[in-house]
């Protein structure tokens, strides 16, 4: 019986769109026991290779601890390894996946442990600043010039400590000048606020690296008003280094003045 045109169209069409569909269901392979099997495309297992980038940047990131800059490590291999565990909607278990949990592990380990180093690290700097800023204060107000001008420089600089500073400041030229630029600052302030002034931190002191050197700012108030202003003491930690011991020096010493910024050009 012949068929119309239309429905050997219609027939043909069909034919050919679930040709297509079992071609793209399909995938053929080689089999032990027969010359060709078929397997769904479902059954084949995508390789995440973010999981394996993110296991590397996991294992790079133990560096955390040693640069704060590097704590972008640990948080980039998170992303990663997050991302190469999102989910997948075949039957079979994408490849990485373990790759990526054990590189989630080690990110986070690596990361806390950076963070809390840098914490800690910053908290113990900050509160040694604090205390030798408080002292170079004391040593101010008792008029102690040459001795406040020797703990502004590093230890290698200083004079030796058995020698008369008052003595050897007055007999070296460049020494005078020093002591008189030193006598303009902020030294003035404090010495005329008094011995018995009890400074107190305007606010949190500041850690921070300039140059790669570690450095905490400090600010200080008179409580009882004899001095408005506010006092900057920055100090320098320098660490150990051929046998010398880590030391702290004054590296700025001064009252706070708001920065001027230029308007900016239209």
């Amino acid at each position: 019986m012949n068929q119309p045109e239309s429905s050997k169209s219609l027939f043909l069409g069909g034919a050919a769109k679930a040709t297509a569909a079992s071609r793209e269901k399909y995938v053929p392979r080689m089999g032990e026991e027969s010359a060709l099997e078929e397997v769904l495309v479902e059954d084949v297992a995508p390789v995440r290779i973010s999981a394996f980038v993110g296991l590397l940047v996991a294992i790079s990131s133990f560096t955390a601890a040693v640069a704060k800059p590097m704590l972008v490590l640990p948080v980039l291999a998170i992303a990663l390894c997050l991302f190469a565990l999102r989910k997948h909607d075949g039957r079979t278990k994408p490849v990485g996946t373990l790759a990526a949990r054990i590189g989630l592990v080690l990110a986070c380990l690596f990361g806390s442990t950076g963070f809390f180093v840098h914490h800690l690290k910053s908290r113990t700097l900050g509160n040694q600043a604090v205390y030798f800023a408080r002292q170079y204060l004391e040593l101010a107000a008792r008029g102690e010039e040459s001795l406040a001008i020797e703990l502004q420089k590093t230890k290698p600089n200083r004079q030796v400590a058995t020698m008369q500073l008052n003595e050897a400041y007055s007999q070296d030229e460049s020494a005078m000048e020093q002591l008189e630029n030193f006598r303009s600052g902020a030294y003035v302030d404090v010495k005329k606020a008094g011995l018995d002034t009890e400074w107190e931190l305007d606010r949190r002191p500041r850690v921070f690296q300039k140059y790669g050197r570690e450095k905490v700012d400090t600010y200080w108030r008179d409580p009882s008003g004899k001095f408005n202003g506010v006092i900057q003491v920055e100090l320098e930690w320098s660490p150990a280094y051929e046998g010398e011991e880590a030391d702290w020096h004054v590296s700025l010493f001064q009252v706070e003045r708001e920065l001027i910024v230029a308007p900016s050009v239209l």
